[in-house]
């Protein structure tokens, strides 16, 4: 398959989405979980933001619903091509008084600890979402598809019961995948920021589900819908 639909590495999980004008974005189908099962192929899409032809892409691989974390000034600035569509919906991730990343922290896993510590309702609301998301495919995005994405994914993710190793190696992909040289705050985009920050979520917190406080009923359905046996 080509064009809209195209998907590259689907053997190691996580395939690469051709999806024109994104540099981030990737099907989630195929990470291995804890029950021995697997995240389904075409359930949960990353990326950054969209273009208009990056959109059409996207509804034509079967995303339903688009979850733009982005803020919304920064909707405003630069908005979504599906702004307006019956699929999208803005659920910002941080607080409007943290706009600059570097503001929260000196490293990438000291911004993803204050991003956790001040955002437990609003990435509640993400994940909620996707557990009670039409049937489709789920795209999560926010600018770059690295920080905001990041965490949701690896919420997300953790609940579905994929192992921290595979998360945090999907994570690091963002980095790995950009055609630029990791310099600043990308330098950081590894496996072993992930790692931190999911070790962060377990001590400080139990898990992504005391984190959270979702109902039983909403875990469940979100791990239903993103995996298959």
């Amino acid at each position: 398959m080509t064009g809209a639909g195209t998907r590259a590495g689907t053997g190691a999980g996580a395939g690469v989405l051709s999806w024109p004008g994104c540099d981030n974005a990737r099907d989630l189908g195929g990470l291995p979980t804890v029950w021995g099962g697997r995240v389904r192929a075409g359930a949960l899409v990353r990326a950054d933001r969209l273009r208009r032809q990056g959109a059409r892409a996207a509804l034509a691989y079967g995303v339903r619903l688009v979850v733009d974390l982005r803020l919304p000034a920064e909707c405003a600035a630069d908005p979504s091509p599906l702004a307006g569509h019956p699929c999208y919906r803005n659920l910002p991730v941080l607080r409007e008084e943290d706009s600059v990343l570097e503001a929260m922290g000196d490293t990438l896993p000291a911004i993803y600890r204050a991003i956790l510590d001040r955002g437990a309702e609003r990435l509640a609301r993400v994940m909620t979402a996707i557990a009670l998301a039409p049937p489709g495919c789920v795209l999560l995005h926010c600018h770059a598809g690295r920080d905001r994405t990041g965490l949701a994914v690896a919420l997300a993710l953790t609940l579905a019961g994929v192992p921290e190793d595979r998360i945090a190696r999907d994570y690091a992909r963002s980095r790995d995948g950009r055609s630029r040289p990791a310099e600043g705050l990308w330098a950081q985009a590894t496996e072993e920021t992930m790692l931190e920050t999911l070790a962060y979520l377990r001590d400080r917190y139990g898990g992504a589900a005391p984190y959270l406080g979702l109902l039983p009923s909403v875990g469940t359905r979100l791990r239903a819908r993103l995996t298959e046996p």
